[in-house]
């Protein structure tokens, strides 16, 4: 009987292993580091022995598996299964997921979505966005990505990409460019990883900041050190923390002008920066909001690291 589920969340660090049960309830967990510069067999091979290993360990044979469901950190061409591109995996570029997964385990069902769609099926169904039937899951991390739930099912567009929202342009042409090829799209200005090339750049060109006394090297300096500086009090840090709290709720208010959505459940590393952090946020969207009697919801990821596995469970069932 087909009754359990293997969810793959695949990380820029790490690969999450779960297997549900029939009452949602995670089994049996396994993790591993994602080695970013891995080549596409490699991928394929570390996948097939980790899948294995999963499966023998936790005591479930493959008979008794309803699907695997992966999370990648990509934009995945959802209809066809493959992974076109992806920000942390380099070398993994048009690379047909679902057909490797479906030659060495064939009668399983297999879905492959990108991460932030699985976070907003998991986060829409268990978890902060719970009741709304239109959300936006908002991935503030080393990235700026998004999940569109609409009419309470997941919208991937067109061509599968609905979500990479980050790299809508703002400053075309100007700025620092980003691994989408543009110049000056919300990501190169409200990411953890450019927030800190912005910190990075600021100090070589001159400016003071206590940041340059955290670290050995100025190319070592992250978003951890931007927000430990930020409350501290350094000048720097706090220019950069109002960029990235002001472009984010830019993001998001655009988001709400063209979509009319009200729910935006935010998870990712850059709330470690500390409650304050959302509350700016939602105040910035405030003002930006002059739609009389329309609420924008501004609200934490209630499922933390787990969303990405519980979304890919919740991806079978559907």
């Amino acid at each position: 009987m087909e009754k359990y589920r293997l969810a793959i969340d695949v990380g820029g660090t790490k690969i999450a292993y779960g297997i549900f049960n029939e009452e949602n309830e995670i089994i049996f967990r396994h993790r591993t580091a994602t080695p970013l510069e891995i080549m596409p067999d490699e991928f394929t091979e570390k996948l097939y022995t980790e899948i294995d290993e999963v499966l023998e360990k936790s005591g479930i044979p493959l008979s008794e598996l309803k699907g695997i469901s992966v999370g990648m950190p990509s934009y995945v061409d959802y209809e066809n299964g493959i992974v076109v591109t992806s920000g942390s995996i380099h070398n993994i570029k048009n690379y047909p997921a679902k057909a490797v997964l479906e030659k060495k385990y064939p009668g399983v069902r297999i879905v492959i979505d990108g991460d932030t769609n699985m976070a907003a099926l998991a986060e829409h169904e268990f978890g902060a966005g719970r009741g709304f039937k239109h959300m936006v899951y908002c991935a503030l991390s080393t990235g700026l990505g998004t999940g569109f739930i609409v009419n309470n099912d997941l919208f991937r567009g067109s061509y599968g990409g609905a979500g990479e929202s980050g790299h809508m342009l703002i400053t075309p042409g100007e700025g620092l460019e980003c691994g989408c090829g543009n110049k000056g799209c919300f990501m190169s200005y409200a990411c953890g990883s450019f927030i800190a090339k912005h910190a990075q750049l600021a100090i070589k060109n001159g400016e003071k900041s206590i940041m340059s006394d955290m670290v050995s090297d100025v190319s070592e300096i992250t978003s951890v050190h931007v927000g430990e500086a930020y409350k501290k009090g350094d000048e720097l840090a706090k220019r950069l923390m109002d960029q990235l709290i002001y472009y984010i709720a830019l993001h998001i208010y655009n988001l709400f002008i063209a979509f009319n959505i009200n729910c935006y459940v935010c998870g990712g590393g850059l709330l470690n920066m500390g409650d304050f952090f959302l509350e700016e946020i939602q105040k910035q969207v405030d003002e930006f909001n002059k739609q009389e009697n329309q609420k924008i919801y501004i609200k934490a990821a209630e499922l933390g690291g787990d969303n990405g596995i519980i979304g890919c469970a919740v991806a079978l069932e559907k």
